[in-house]
């Protein structure tokens, strides 16, 4: 039995649920709310589950799987019908570079962005007292840390300049990498496509994608990612409860966004 613990907007989850999709896999859905004024994920049952507080987990026959990229390759070994790794040793090697990316800073540098530009706007609803019960059981320091600096100078913080770049770096090498392939590790869709493809979809989500027009292989590519059926099921089925706030608080930011991204090399 799968179970997965998860929620709406989550590019962590998205990946697992676009993973499960293409596998033709039955699976459980626990919905965990993790707003700040009701932090499930932060409460002892779950934190039983993953002792670092984060979502998603995967739990099969009663064995909980941690840290999206691991859950990843975990379906691949346990399910290995449908693979979602290259056969040849070559690509499935270029697909782990792809994937490392994402756990050495990609993800980390998604959040910095997420928070100047909306997320602390959405937070602050739910009150200060709130808020600091939140980052007061919240078991990561860097993400505390990090969130307490973007918080206090928003669209200022000193950690946006450097996302910003990371992401124009990244995107550019993705564009570069397309020029003569489908999909990121060759010919064959993989989890590479899946770890990267929802972050494009996130930055989407926060106007950038007029910065990257240009980058014709990479944004071909991302289309082709959004259309297959997978998709759909793991992520525009679930929504997003925030898309709209994010879309208000995103047009602000953007002369701020396009300011940075133009200044990265």
């Amino acid at each position: 039995m799968l179970e997965l613990y998860h929620y709406d907007r989550s590019t962590a989850a998205q990946k697992i649920r676009i993973a499960l999709a293409e596998k033709g896999l039955e699976w459980q859905s626990r919905i965990v709310n993790t707003k700040v004024g009701v932090r499930e994920h932060l409460r002892p049952d779950y934190l039983k589950l993953n002792p670092r507080g984060l979502v998603p987990t995967l739990v099969h026959n009663g064995h909980p799987i941690r840290e999206s990229q691991v859950i990843l390759e975990y379906l691949e070994d346990a399910f290995p019908e449908q693979p979602l790794r290259p056969a040849n040793p070559v690509d499935r090697a270029e697909m782990r570079l792809w994937t490392k990316m994402i756990d050495e800073g990609l993800h980390v540098h998604s959040r910095v962005i997420g928070m100047c530009v909306s997320v602390r706007h959405v937070n602050a609803a739910a009150g200060e007292d709130a808020i600091r019960e939140y980052y007061k059981e919240m078991q990561e320091d860097v993400r505390r840390r990090n969130d307490a600096i973007n918080i206090e100078h928003g669209l200022n913080s000193p950690l946006l300049p450097d996302a910003v770049a990371y992401f124009k770096k990244a995107f550019h090498q993705m564009n570069d990498a397309l020029a003569d392939r489908d999909w990121l590790a060759g010919d064959t869709y993989s989890l590479a496509d899946i770890s990267h493809g929802v972050y494009v979809g996130r930055m989407a989500g926060f106007n950038m994608a007029p910065l990257w027009a240009h980058l014709e292989h990479f944004v071909d590519w991302h289309k082709r990612f959004k259309a297959r059926p997978s998709f759909t099921a793991g992520v525009t089925d679930w929504g997003d409860d925030t898309s709209a706030k994010r879309a208000q608080y995103s047009a602000n930011a953007f002369p701020t966004l396009k300011s940075l991204w133009e200044a990265a090399s």
